[in-house]
């Protein structure tokens, strides 16, 4: 069953990709390349693989900033918690 939904995804994957080079190549040929469209067809592969890499680039930033916030909200919840258990005692 798990391998049947790993191909299910790699499926939703590969058509995704094929669906985002061919809206790509389609905004080229009728953009930039409009006077000769055989190089939207070979632009179309590079910036599709860009756009993937600053995705997971994005992603990676992104997950390492959540990270850098969820370490300052622990070492303040710690320090909260011993600086309260200690004035507990004391009072």
């Amino acid at each position: 069953m798990a391998f049947i939904i790993e191909i299910d995804i790699l499926d939703l994957f590969k058509q995704l990709y094929f669906y985002l080079r061919d809206l790509i190549r389609w905004f080229l040929e009728n953009t930039l390349f409009r006077a000769n469209q055989r190089l939207s067809e070979q632009f179309a592969d590079p910036i599709i693989l860009l756009c993937g890499l600053t995705a997971l680039l994005l992603m990676i930033e992104f997950i390492s900033s959540v990270k850098k916030i969820l370490l300052a909200i622990v070492i303040i919840g710690w320090t909260m918690l011993i600086v309260s258990m200690i004035l507990a005692i004391l009072m």
